[in-house]
């Protein structure tokens, strides 16, 4: 069975030091959590998913597909969309004109808040203001893979609630990559895969159940 999204030996090295060493990882539709410690290559491994990386050595394969050479605006097309985390928006576009690359009703359906500020430039956001401008773009595009590292930074615990809901509800319709410290035990819990990355080597990879030590020796 061809996986949707698939890493195939991937490694990459920066600046004499390696950041990924022989990873292989296949994600299907669902939640897929990525973990591990701080620098242990979560979200370098988004990057080269999302093709703003390359790697030093390896491949990425989409339904099949050798997507390793493709650049990031690519693979958008092809439904790999990513939320970065700290991700600058155009400081001198509106929320709304930030929101015109995807669907704006469903983005405003999803974060109503960002209606009544519609006129708003990004500039004059606050810090969760302009990461639910993130978010929304990128739940409200078309994507068969939405890959988000640390979703839930400088959102309070309404908006967070929201966002595991989306979660849950896209989980079932498209594949989700999350990298995540925040809210951690609530994502591990609906996720349908998990996979464990330490010092930029695969640890675990495979079903929740069978990571849960893994995993609690760690952070839980």
């Amino acid at each position: 069975m061809v996986k949707l999204l698939e890493a195939v030996e991937i490694s990459l090295t920066m600046n004499s030091k390696k950041i990924l060493d022989s990873v292989n990882l296949c994600f299907d539709r669902g939640i897929n959590l990525i973990a591990g410690p701080n620098g242990s290559g979560k979200t370098t491994l988004l990057k080269i998913l999302a093709g703003l990386l390359r790697p030093s050595s390896g491949k990425i394969l989409l339904d099949g597909l050798d997507i390793t050479m493709k650049k990031a605006h690519e693979r958008v097309k092809l439904g790999i969309i990513m939320a970065p985390e700290r991700m600058k928006l155009p400081l001198s576009l509106t929320v709304d004109e930030n929101l015109r690359f995807c669907d704006r009703n469903r983005a405003y359906e999803y974060f109503p808040e960002l209606k009544k500020i519609s006129e708003k430039k990004a500039r004059d956001l606050s810090g969760g203001e302009r990461q639910m401008v993130i978010l929304a773009r990128a739940f409200a595009k078309n994507s068969k893979y939405l890959l988000l590292d640390e979703p839930f930074q400088g959102l309070h615990e309404k908006i967070k609630e929201r966002i595991i809901k989306l979660l849950e509800e896209e989980g079932r319709k498209r594949g989700i990559l999350v990298v995540t410290h925040d809210e951690l035990e609530k994502i591990f819990s609906m996720s349908d895969y998990i996979c464990v990355l330490t010092n930029g080597k695969l640890l675990y990879a495979g079903e929740k159940e069978g990571g849960e030590k893994i995993l609690k020796k760690f952070f839980i």
